[in-house]
């Protein structure tokens, strides 16, 4: 039972950065075409916000916080995970930074599209790889 348990472990925590990645690669094309398109909406507390509908769905079943990547930190280095494993885990914390910046310091919308670009074809390499690792066993 344990060692069964422990494969499991295992083949989650091989797949879960890759998925969070994905899910942020997602949000980050999503804002792109949003910020492009100008296509605000007034939300129900009187705000204008930037239409993202996939986004704010996949928001209110997954939100990945600093004690998510925390843990796959812990996961990633206890099972030894490679370094893809690792990259994508760096690219979770980058993206919570970039997220904490973008939410605390006004940043004119062509920056912001610019660093959601480079977050997303960061992600996108993070994704590959992870298709990398579980196609090839």
């Amino acid at each position: 039972m344990v060692t069964l348990f422990r494969k499991l472990l295992i083949r989650v925590g091989k797949v879960i950065p890759f998925v969070f990645a994905f899910i942020v690669v997602i949000s980050h094309i999503e804002s792109i075409f949003a910020i492009l398109n100008d296509d605000i909406v007034l939300d129900f507390e009187g705000y204008y916000t930037y239409n993202v509908p996939i986004s704010n769905y996949i928001g209110n079943i997954v939100y990945v916080d600093w004690f998510d990547v925390l843990l796959l930190y812990v996961l990633a280095v206890a099972l030894e995970f490679c370094w893809r494993n690792m990259l994508a885990v760096h690219y979770l914390l980058l993206n919570l930074a970039v997220r904490t910046l973008v939410e605390h310091v006004y940043i004119e919308s062509g920056i912001v599209v610019g660093i959601a670009s480079f977050m997303a074809l960061a992600g996108l390499y993070c994704v590959y790889g992870g298709f990398k690792i579980l196609l090839s066993k």
